[in-house]
């Protein structure tokens, strides 16, 4: 797997920054006293493994294309450019697309009445 284009860049990146805001809420939490579920236990490994791998993606990014498949191989992809959260992200924002369009709608027939 491999970035298609920018966007999926740009919209990684964004994921990355939420993650590390929300772990370090999550940490800050722990450090208070705060019991952690399981789930909220994994996410700062997830980001912090994340953080750890874009330094070496960003690197092979600056390679020749023809060196990139064989160094893929070998460097994990963070997560937050994964097809899976890059799609759930995009159908976040359609969805927020719609809800913007019906109160619009809505607006515009109260104006109307």
């Amino acid at each position: 797997m491999w970035f298609n284009h920018e966007q999926d860049v740009l919209q990684g990146t964004q994921l990355l920054a939420i993650d590390v805001a929300a772990a370090m809420k999550l940490l800050r939490r722990a450090l208070i006293g705060d019991e952690l579920t399981e789930k909220e236990k994994k996410a700062p490994r997830r980001t912090l493994t994340d953080l750890a791998s874009v330094v070496p993606i960003g690197f092979l990014m600056l390679l020749p294309l023809n060196s990139l498949p064989i160094a893929v191989l070998y460097v994990k992809i963070p997560s937050t450019y994964g097809p899976e959260r890059l799609e759930l992200l995009r159908q976040l924002e359609k969805m927020k697309e719609l809800e913007t369009t019906e109160e619009d709608a809505k607006e515009n027939e109260e104006e109307l009445v």
